[in-house]
C-alpha cells in the first residue's frame, strides 16, 4: 500500500469506528442510568407506541378500580339506610299483628296508630336523608342539571357561572330579579325562597372579579353568579336573571364507569328504587291500624313491603358482589398488563452490561490502534530527514 500524508484512510476508518462504539456506550450508559430500554421514541418507535398504549390502559384501568372502591362506599350507605327501613317495617308488622287482636281496645289501637304514623314519616325521612356526596340514593332518582337551562345557556348576560344541587328535586325553577330591591327570588311553583345580593356596587352591578352564592337552601340549589372582567363578559347586573330559568331532570340509575370506553363492558348501572313510604315501591302512606280490619289488611301490605325491602337489598348486595368480582379482574389483568408494559420498556440490565462493555473495550482497542495507523507518516517524516 502506497504511503500517503494528504488523507490517512486508516485513521479516518479508526475514528468512525470509536465515534460509534463511544455513541453504543452513552447509548448503554443512558439506558442503565434510566432502568429504561426506550427513552425517546427514535430507540424504537413501534415498541414506544405499544407501551404508551398499554401504559395508556393501565392507568384507566387503575381508575376505574378506584372508582369501583368509591361505589362500594355509597352502595353501603344505600344499604345501611334500607336495613333500618328494614326494621321499620317489621316494627310496623308487629304493631299491626297487634292490632288485629281483640285483647286491643279502639282507644289502645289510636295508640298504636300513632305509632305506625311516626314510623312512616321516619321511613321517609331516612329514604329522602340518605344521600353520597349530595346525591340522593333512595328516592328513585338523581338530580341533575339541564345544561339547556336558560340562567345557564345565557352565561354572559346572566352571570352564572355554576349551579349546584343540595337536594332540589326534579322541576323548572324561574327567577324573579327586580332591578333596585337587590334581591333575587327562585320558585318551581310551590316553593318560593328571596335571598339578597349582598355584593352589589352602587346597587347595581355584582363588583369586577367577584363571586357570590345565592343559597336557595329551601328549595336545596346554589347560583353562583360572577362579577366578570374588566370587558364585561359574564357579569350579573341587577334584574339579569328576571324571567330566567333552571331545569332540573332527574336520572333513574346510578352509573359506574369501571374501564376506559362506553361499552356495557366498562360501564355498569344499577337502578335504586324509590324508597320513601309515600313513595310507588312500598306505597304505605295510608296505612292504619285504626280497627281489627285495617290491621288485618295492614298485615299484608307490610308482609308485600318487608319482600321489597329484601329484594332491594339483595339486588345491591348481588351487585356489590360483582363489584368485587371485577375488582379482582382488573387487579389481575393489571398485574400482567403492568408486565407486559415492563417487558417492553424496560432495559435487560444484564445484557445492557454486556453491550456496554463490549463498546468501551472497543473503544480503548480503537484509541490504541490510532497510534498504529500514523506509521504511514512516521515513514515519510524518515525519507525527509
Amino acid at each position: 500500500m502506497p504511503a500517503r500524508i494528504n488523507h490517512n484512510v486508516q485513521l479516518k476508518s479508526i475514528h468512525r469506528d470509536m465515534a460509534i462504539h463511544h455513541m453504543d456506550s452513552a447509548k448503554q450508559i443512558r439506558q442503565l442510568s434510566s432502568g429504561l430500554r426506550l427513552n425517546r421514541s427514535s430507540d424504537d418507535p413501534a415498541s414506544v407506541s405499544l407501551a404508551d398504549g398499554i401504559g395508556a390502559e393501565v392507568r384507566a384501568i387503575t381508575e376505574g378500580s378506584r372508582n369501583i372502591q368509591q361505589r362500594f362506599s355509597l352502595l353501603q350507605v344505600a344499604d345501611g339506610s334500607l336495613s333500618e327501613i328494614g326494621h321499620a317495617v317489621r316494627r310496623m308488622q308487629t304493631l299491626s299483628m297487634q292490632a288485629a287482636s281483640s285483647a286491643y281496645n279502639d282507644q289502645n289501637r289510636l295508640m298504636l296508630n300513632s305509632e305506625m304514623i311516626q314510623l312512616r314519616e321516619e321511613i321517609d325521612r331516612l329514604a329522602s336523608a340518605t344521600e353520597y356526596n349530595g346525591k340522593k340514593l333512595l328516592t328513585g332518582s338523581i338530580s341533575i342539571v339541564d345544561s339547556g337551562s336558560t340562567a345557564i345557556v345565557d352565561v354572559q348576560d346572566t352571570g352564572v357561572t355554576n349551579v349546584g344541587l343540595t337536594g332540589a328535586l326534579p322541576g323548572t325553577y324561574t327567577f324573579t330579579d327586580n332591578i333596585g330591591d337587590g334581591t333575587i327570588t327562585l320558585s318551581d311553583g310551590r316553593l318560593t325562597q328571596t335571598v339578597v345580593v349582598e355584593g352589589l356596587a352602587d346597587g347595581t352591578a355584582l363588583a369586577l372579579g367577584a363571586f357570590e352564592v345565592l343559597r336557595f337552601d329551601k328549595l336545596g340549589i346554589e347560583v353562583t353568579i360572577s362579577g366578570g372582567d374588566a370587558a364585561g363578559n359574564q357579569q350579573y347586573l341587577d334584574g339579569d336573571l328576571a324571567g330566567k330559568s333552571i331545569t332540573i331532570d332527574s336520572k333513574e340509575d346510578f352509573t359506574f364507569q369501571l374501564g376506559p370506553a362506553e361499552t356495557s363492558n366498562d360501564v355498569s348501572r344499577i337502578p335504586i328504587a324509590d324508597m320513601r313510604a309515600s313513595g310507588p315501591t312500598l306505597n304505605i302512606g295510608d296505612l292504619s291500624v285504626i280497627t281489627i280490619e285495617d290491621a288485618q289488611r295492614a298485615l299484608t301490605r307490610l308482609d308485600n313491603v318487608q319482600r321489597k325491602v329484601v329484594e332491594e337489598r339483595n339486588r345491591i348486595g348481588a351487585f356489590q358482589n360483582r363489584l368485587e368480582l371485577s375488582l379482582e379482574t382488573s387487579a389481575g389483568v393489571l398485574e400482567r398488563m403492568r408486565s407486559a408494559e415492563a417487558s417492553i420498556r424496560e432495559v435487560d440490565v444484564a445484557k445492557a452490561v454486556t453491550a456496554l462493555s463490549r463498546s468501551q473495550i472497543l473503544a480503548q482497542v480503537a484509541t490504541s490502534m490510532a497510534f498504529e495507523a500514523d506509521t504511514d507518516v512516521d515513514r515519510v517524516l524518515a525519507l525527509l530527514r
